[in-house]
C-alpha cells in the first residue's frame, strides 16, 4: 500500500499495535474496545489473578474466514503460565488505578459520547503534507524507537512536519474514540521554514499557535529528565491529555482512553516518520509539574501523559548483526 501518509498509515496504537499491524497487513482492518465490565472478561479468558485486560481488539476483513460458532462449549487445553520470578512486588497504587478505572457489570451500559474539545487557531498555516511511496509492509517492518538522534545541524521539512501531524489526525477506529482528548505541543528544534520554539498544534484548520520563540534544546532534554535525545531531535513533542473531559463522559474509565489515544498517536507518529526517512522515539519519563509550567498550563487544559521524539536516528548497532 502506497500513498500519502495521512491515509495510509493509521493503524491502531499502543495496546494492540501489533494486531493492528498485521490486520492491515493481510488487508483487515481493526476496531478497539476499551468499554467493558472488566471481571467478566477476565474470568472468561481465564486470566492469572496478576493480569488485567486493558483492551478487546476486533479484526474484522474480508481476508478473515468467517463462519457461524459452533453450539458446542469451548474447549479448554490447560497450560500454566511460566513464573519469572519467585517473589511478587506489591504496586499499591498501579493496583488501585486499575481497581478505579474499572468496569463492574452493573456499571456497565452504553459508552457516552464526551463534549467536543476546545478548539482554536494559529497564525502559522501548514503547507500540503509530503508524500511518501514506501509500502506499508517495509515501514511496518522497519519502525523502531530510536536510541538517540544525531543531533546538529541536519533538519527536517516543513513539509514533513505537515504530513507527520496529519497522520495524527485521522479518525481512531474504536469504541470510545467520539471524543479526543490529546493536545499536541511541540518543540521545534530544526524545522526548515518554522523558527525554534514551543507550538500547539490545532488539528481542525491544520495550523500552528507559538507558545515560545527561541532555542528549545536544553528545555526539553531537561523536562524529558534531562535525556538529551529530546534535544538532539528535530522536534519533541509534549501530548496534553484533557482527563476531566475524559473523566466527565466516561467516569474513571476516561482516565484508560486518554491514554490509549496518546499510544494510537504515538504508533502514528512512529509510522509517518518512518516512512519519511526519519526516526521516532516514545518519551515515558518527564517532569509533569516543569512541563506544566513551562507550557503555561492551567489545571482545566489537562495533564502532561506522553513525550514523544522526531529526528534522524543515530545506528543502531544491534540491527547491523
Amino acid at each position: 500500500m502506497t500513498g500519502h501518509i495521512d491515509t495510509a498509515y493509521t493503524t491502531w496504537g499502543t495496546p494492540g499495535k501489533p494486531f493492528a499491524l498485521a490486520a492491515r497487513a493481510i488487508g483487515c482492518d481493526s476496531f478497539a474496545v476499551g468499554h467493558f465490565p472488566d471481571d467478566e472478561v477476565a474470568q472468561f479468558v481465564r486470566l492469572h489473578e496478576d493480569e488485567w485486560p486493558m483492551l478487546i481488539v476486533e479484526l474484522r476483513g474480508r481476508s478473515i474466514p468467517v463462519r457461524e460458532p459452533d453450539a458446542c462449549e469451548t474447549d479448554w487445553y490447560g497450560g500454566q503460565a511460566n513464573h519469572l520470578s519467585k517473589e511478587r512486588t506489591a504496586y499499591t497504587r498501579i493496583d488501585g488505578i486499575n481497581d478505579a478505572t474499572k468496569l463492574s457489570k452493573r456499571m456497565y451500559r452504553g459508552i457516552s459520547p464526551a463534549e467536543v474539545a476546545p478548539t482554536g487557531s494559529g497564525e502559522i498555516k501548514l503547507p500540503p503534507p509530503a508524500s511518501s511511496s514506501r509500502a506499508f509492509g517495509e515501514v511496518a517492518r522497519t519502525r523502531r524507537s530510536a536510541l538517540d538522534f544525531l543531533g546538529g545541524m541536519q533538519s527536517m521539512s516543513l513539509t514533513q512536519l505537515s504530513a507527520i501531524l496529519a497522520a495524527t489526525t485521522q479518525p481512531f477506529f474504536a469504541d470510545f474514540a467520539s471524543g479526543h482528548f490529546i493536545q499536541l505541543y511541540f518543540y521545534t528544534h530544526r524545522v526548515d521554514g518554522l523558527e525554534p520554539g514551543v507550538y500547539r498544534f490545532w488539528h481542525e484548520r491544520a495550523e500552528l499557535e507559538q507558545i515560545k520563540c527561541g532555542d528549545q534544546r536544553v528545555a526539553a532534554a531537561g523536562l524529558s529528565l534531562g535525556q538529551e535525545l529530546a534535544g538532539n531531535a528535530c522536534v519533541a513533542l509534549s501530548m496534553i491529555g484533557d482527563l476531566e473531559r475524559a473523566v466527565r463522559a466516561h467516569g474513571d474509565r476516561g482516565y484508560r482512553y486518554v491514554h490509549f489515544e496518546a499510544g494510537a498517536i504515538g504508533h502514528r507518529l512512529y509510522l509517518a516518520a518512518e516512512a519519511l526517512g526519519l526516526g521516532a522515539t516514545g518519551i515515558g519519563a518527564f517532569y509533569d509539574e516543569e512541563v506544566h509550567r513551562y507550557l503555561n498550563l492551567a489545571p482545566e487544559q489537562g495533564q502532561v501523559v506522553y513525550h514523544f521524539a522526531i529526528g534522524y536516528p543515530v545506528p543502531d548497532p544491534r540491527l547491523e548483526l
